[in-house]
Parts: C-alpha cells; structure tokens; sequence
C-alpha cells in the first residue's frame, strides 16, 4: 500500500476521532464539526479516486487500520 493511502487513512481516522470527542462534548461546537465532517468527506473523496470499487477501499482501510493498531 503507497504511503500517500496510508497518511490519507491515517487523516480519516483521526478526523473520526475529532467528531466523535466533539460530538460527546455537553454543547458540540456545530462550526467545527461541520469543518471536521467536511475535511473528513475531501479525505474519503481522495481515497475513492485510487479506489473507485467500494469493497476494495473497505479492504484497504481494513489492512490500514491493522497495521495502525499493531504498531
């Protein structure tokens, strides 16, 4: 896998990561979020342009975030 998909996966999780911590917040900040949301769309965007099936963007993203978490 090229490092390009690799930090472009790498954005995406942490963009999830974002959404998830703002949207637990008491009061989520609505600009950031949809500042966070739309980043993360330009991201998926990316990837779908070297992955244009679904399934094999699902299977990479599947290798990508193993290879993250035994890191």
């Amino acid at each position: 896998m090229s490092d390009l998909i690799q930090r472009l996966v790498a954005a995406h999780q942490i963009l999830n990561r974002e959404i998830r911590r703002e949207l637990s917040r008491r009061l989520p900040d609505q600009l950031r979020l949809k500042r966070l949301k739309k980043e993360r769309l330009a991201i998926k965007d990316r990837l779908f342009r070297h992955f244009p099936d679904a399934s094999d963007m699902r299977r990479v993203m599947r290798v990508a975030v193993a290879r993250a978490r035994s890191a």
